[in-house]
């Protein structure tokens, strides 16, 4: 398995507007993480081949490859089923962070509708010993806080 590239953040997302705003917040939370922003699912998997990051924030709604598909590939393959990744996606439906959470993602984030709460959200994910902890499995981040995720996996 490759080593994990220390401060590299890779976020797969489709939306230009939202790759830019999660990159000007990034710099700010943790200015020694470099990013990289994939559009879609193969870009990602094909990027992936190559580097490991530290931490990728997967959307789920993406073109060529969704999330859940990209994730299913990743959780497969031996050089990247310990990649820590983050589904962030738009969706607060429990079915699909319940989906997420069963092919193995390490944490469901839903997109932020304010910056403040995006700077927060990095800033927890990132800066946060324990985000990785078993008991975060077990929650959910939304408005700007972990929320418990009480649906049975």
């Amino acid at each position: 398995m490759q080593m994990p590239l220390a401060n590299l953040v890779i976020l797969a997302d489709d939306d230009q507007d939202h790759g830019t705003l999660f990159e000007r917040i990034l710099k700010g939370v943790a200015p020694s993480k470099t990013l990289t922003v994939v559009r879609d699912g193969e870009e990602l998997l094909r990027l992936l081949a190559v580097v490991t990051p530290e931490i990728l924030f997967l959307d789920l709604n993406m073109p060529c490859k969704n999330g859940i598909q990209c994730l299913q590939e990743i959780r497969k393959s031996e050089n990247l089923k310990d990649i820590k990744v983050v589904v962030y996606s738009s969706s607060s439906r429990m079915s699909d962070i319940r989906r997420s959470y069963i092919h193995k993602a390490d944490l469901y984030m839903v997109k932020p509708f304010h910056t403040e709460h995006l700077h927060n959200a990095l800033d927890n994910v990132l800066n946060k010993e324990s985000w990785q902890a078993a008991a975060l499995k077990n929650h959910y981040y939304i408005n700007n806080r972990f929320v418990p995720f009480t649906a049975p996996l």
